[in-house]
């Protein structure tokens, strides 16, 4: 990594303004603030590029994403790069998902950024204009403290991938070897680290963004993101008992203080005020397209596209190609709406196995005889079927996502539509919360202080809300069955939301898990017009367990001379 990074010493950038939107954050030039006193709409232009930082969210491995890599779903085309992970070919020269060079450059723009706006007043306007005064003072603190969220978060993302990275805040010449200076810090440093940056931004963040600016930081997506931060930090991944790499977690055994931190931050959320509200419906949450959700506690705002429909959509319909494939090991998990689970040993649940499941089945999965598309038509994935094998690119698992894809689009026409990627709403918290709560106190026993909600009530708010009012978890339940209902839930409730991959990994679960044969469906219509549905395996996927964390960039480690240290195993 050549372009950027930071030192304790401050060295002065010299740079100049720049006329084009959005302006780069080395495009800044603060030395005279003469040049940039009537450059307030510069300024905002230099943050939103650094928001254009943020992940995708769609699509973001190629023409894939991580759920492919996890056993929600298997990808149609055997060529794209996410196979990587499933046939175990994740190397430290290659790896799909490295975000390495490119997060730390999204810092470093983020700190240009606060280095740029330290020494902007305004004092000119104090007595001329004392409201275009006291406007820019307050923009520029407030899009100050956007730039603190972002540095967290992109933190965020290469420690829950690396462990311990190097951590560094200050500026110093761009074409200085960083990586010479710079060791990986420990995983609870890290962890401090992004907290303490978290802090400081919800400090000077508004608690909303008006119309115009949605998708931007607020004090609840500061909060939100140390809530999620310290929830990770009381996993199994990083409280190994007898660790002794600090790196790789806590060394200290002290988890219980850890989940007391974090049950406390995921109520705040909960608690936050404006208060966030369950979305009407749960399909709804996907196809947001321009409008705001009071569950939405920070997402992206994307222009139009189909792009991602193009790519997901059944083939046959429009110009579909398929892409993604819910796994039967999803599908499987969606339970009945008697609260009990599926099995596919119940010849009458096997004889139509789709009806009386938990409705968020149907919102997120297409179906052999689903409706789908703009007129409503049958989706026939049973072999010989117009949407089945061995049609080219037919299915694999014998399912097709629902969940994004607008499915009202004509591409013939090149319709589009536009996106929005959440990438924090309220039930993840409720969550979080029910996690860390029944860790600490089980089930049904609520803390001191805030943590007046049990475990089970938290899972029971998102079970038995408006849009879904499934059957609530009885009481008598077990530490270790809670434990269990609340992964379930997680897994059925974020389904596709960027959460899975993380989740079976911070468990310590991907050898069961991601390492376990990923299976669907043959669907076969007989001459007398029933179908049959046999369970098959689709693929057997490789798991190591070097991969919970991802190998630093070999390029990194060489161009550091050592002192970037590779993850064990690599």
């Amino acid at each position: 990594m050549k372009r950027r990074m930071y030192s304790n010493t401050i060295v002065l950038l010299v740079i100049v303004i720049a006329g084009c939107t959005p302006t780069l954050p080395d495009n800044l030039n603060f030395v005279d603030e003469k040049e940039v006193y009537g450059n307030i709409a510069k300024i905002r232009n230099v943050l939103s590029n650094i928001y254009s930082g943020l992940p995708g969210g769609y699509n973001d491995i190629g023409a894939s994403w991580l759920a492919a890599a996890s056993d929600e779903a298997e990808e149609v085309n055997n060529a794209e790069q996410i196979q990587s992970f499933n046939l175990g070919n994740i190397t430290t020269a290659y790896n799909p998902d490295d975000v390495w060079e490119k997060h730390y450059n999204s810092i470093y723009d983020a700190m240009v950024f606060l280095q740029a706006t330290d020494t902007v007043t305004w004092k000119y306007l104090e007595i001329s204009n004392p409201t275009e005064y006291a406007s820019r003072t307050a923009l520029t603190k407030q899009y100050r403290a956007e730039a603190r969220f972002l540095v967290a978060f992109f933190y965020f993302e290469l420690v829950k991938r690396y462990g311990g990275v190097p951590l560094v805040d200050k500026l110093i010449d761009k074409n200085t070897n960083w990586m010479e200076h710079y060791p990986r810090q420990s995983f609870a440093d890290c962890i401090d680290h992004i907290v303490f940056y978290c802090d400081s931004a919800a400090v000077d963040l508004p608690p909303t963004q008006d119309a115009g600016n949605y998708g931007r930081a607020t004090k609840a997506a500061a909060l939100a993101l140390k809530a999620r931060t310290l929830l990770y930090a009381t996993s199994e991944l990083y409280n190994q008992p007898g660790n002794s790499d600090p790196l790789r977690g806590y060394t200290d055994g002290d988890r219980a203080s850890r989940l007391l931190l974090a049950a406390q931050a995921n109520k705040a959320i909960i608690d936050f005020t404006p208060a966030f509200q369950f979305h009407a419906n749960y399909e709804g949450l996907s196809h947001l397209g321009t409008t705001k959700s009071n569950e939405v506690i920070f997402e992206r705002r994307l222009p139009a596209s189909n792009t991602f429909e193009k790519q997901n959509m059944p083939v046959g319909f429009s110009l579909g190609q398929t892409g993604t494939c819910p796994s039967g090991n999803l599908v499987d998990a969606y339970e009945q709406l008697n609260g009990l689970p599926f099995d596919w040993n119940d010849p009458t649940l096997a004889a139509d196995p789709y009806a009386n499941r938990d409705p968020r089945l149907a919102k997120t999965v297409v179906v052999n005889y689903s409706t789908f598309g703009k007129e409503q038509d049958s989706v026939e994935a049973f072999v010989g079927g117009a949407h089945g094998a061995p049609r080219d690119r037919a299915t694999k698992t014998g399912y097709y996502l629902r969940k994004y894809v607008d499915e009202n689009l004509d591409l013939t026409l090149n319709e589009r539509s536009a996106k929005q990627w959440v990438y924090m709403r309220l039930s993840e918290f409720y969550l979080n919360y029910a996690e860390v709560m029944n860790e600490l106190y089980g089930p049904d026993a609520a803390g001191a202080g805030t943590l007046t909600i049990t475990a089970r009530a938290a899972v029971n708010s998102v079970r038995t809300r408006a849009a879904l009012k499934l059957k609530a978890l009885p009481a008598g339940y077990t530490q270790d069955d809670m434990r269990t209902a609340i992964r379930h839930e997680r897994r059925v409730e974020l389904a596709f939301e960027g959460h899975r991959f993380w989740d079976l990994r911070r468990w310590m679960m991907a050898s069961q898990t991601l390492g376990a044969p990923l299976r669907g469906v043959r669907i076969e219509q007989q001459q007398n017009g029933e179908i049959n549905y046999t369970p098959v395996v689709v693929e057997s996927r490789v798991w190591n367990d070097r991969l919970y964390f991802y190998p630093i960039p070999q390029t990194e480690v060489i161009k550091s001379n050592g002192v970037i240290v590779q993850n064990k195993g690599w």
